[in-house]
């Protein structure tokens, strides 16, 4: 299991600008610790999931499936994860369990994964070495690793029960990370195409391409082609579409990038859910500002700030602006 200190210079270094106020860092780890642990707990213990699991199993997938839906809430996703992984612990020889143990288990880690990036990625990335690494254990962080070693025992149970099927490599691959041995992993995959996926397996690797040196595999053209077909996939994964648009950036198709910016303006919700797209349609606005497009990236923060005012209960993932607030410089510079 990674350790946190890992996770964070590999997961969230990357991306982020200035390097925030030393005092920001320790005041707003204790904030943020409190509030996503305390929310965490009351949410999870205020949602009655007993009254999910008295039904009978195919009541219960029903309702669990229902719950996946509401990604902003980490309560009903946490139950979804509980339901379906002891429906697939119970029923080791039932592949359709396994595999909805999994997805659910990927939809809670990316939750849980945004939780770190969002409250506390951006005030601990640069100073994750001078941090003790019991500090680092936030409560989120602590959550997602037990939800990633769920989803490594599932995927151990089916392999040994002699389950062979590309969602299953699919999902290892995903459990790798963009790295150099989930490669073959996704290849085949993506060269098995099961639809229940919907372009998710092309979309890895093509951030797996994206992520990796060209010395061990990357590939900026094989990443934008392989993102290309998955958005065709699912056309209206808003998700896909800002990946592909960022990737099409960095290839100078800024043109490219610009149309499928602009699409995501009026794209459905899709299968991503209300949460993705407006933390999507974010991200895609300074992306808009990076290639100088003023109009597009108004056009984009409005169809998020659309989605919060009709939505108030999803997350609006705000992040602490260190230097507005404590002045630009930086206390360790002189240390």
């Amino acid at each position: 299991m990674v350790s946190p200190r890992n996770y964070v210079v590999n997961n969230h270094r990357q991306g982020h600008g200035s390097r925030p106020s030393l005092i920001v860092l320790i005041l707003s780890m204790a904030f943020a610790g409190l509030q996503v642990a305390g929310a965490g707990e009351t949410e999870i213990a205020g949602y009655d999931c007993g009254s999910v699991t008295v039904a009978g199993i195919d009541q219960q997938k029903l309702a669990a499936r229902e719950l996946l839906v509401h990604s902003y809430d980490r309560a009903r996703l946490a139950c979804a994860v509980h339901v379906l992984t002891e429906i697939a612990s119970n029923n080791p020889a039932d592949y359709e369990a396994q595999r909805q143990a999994l997805e659910a288990n990927a939809h809670y880690i990316y939750y849980l994964d945004r939780i770190i990036l969002y409250e506390l990625g951006y005030l601990i990335v640069w100073y994750v070495d001078q941090v003790p690494e019991e500090q680092l254990m936030s409560e989120p962080l602590i959550a997602m690793q037990v939800a990633q070693q769920q989803q490594q025992d599932i995927l151990s149970r089916a392999h040994e029960a002699g389950m062979n099927n590309p969602e299953l490599d699919y999902y290892a691959g995903l459990a790798m990370g963009p790295t150099l041995p989930a490669l073959p992993l996704l290849k085949k995959a993506v060269a098995a195409d099961p639809q229940t996926l919907k372009g998710a397996a092309h979309a890895l690797l093509a951030e797996t391409y994206y992520a990796l040196p060209d010395i061990a595999g990357g590939d900026l053209d094989l990443a934008v082609s392989t993102m290309r077909t998955a958005l065709v996939k699912d056309p209206s994964n808003p998700r896909y579409a800002r990946l592909l648009a960022a990737y099409l950036i960095d290839l100078g198709a800024v043109d490219e990038a610009r149309s499928n910016l602009a699409r995501m303006v009026g794209m459905e919700t899709g299968s991503g859910g209300l949460q993705i797209m407006a933390d999507q349609l974010r991200i895609a606005a300074d992306l808009a500002e990076r290639i100088n497009d003023a109009n597009l990236s108004r056009q984009l923060s409005g169809r998020r700030d659309g989605l919060l005012e009709e939505h108030p209960e999803l997350l609006k993932r705000i992040v602490v602006s260190a230097m507005g607030h404590f002045g630009d410089k930086d206390p360790m510079e002189d240390s």
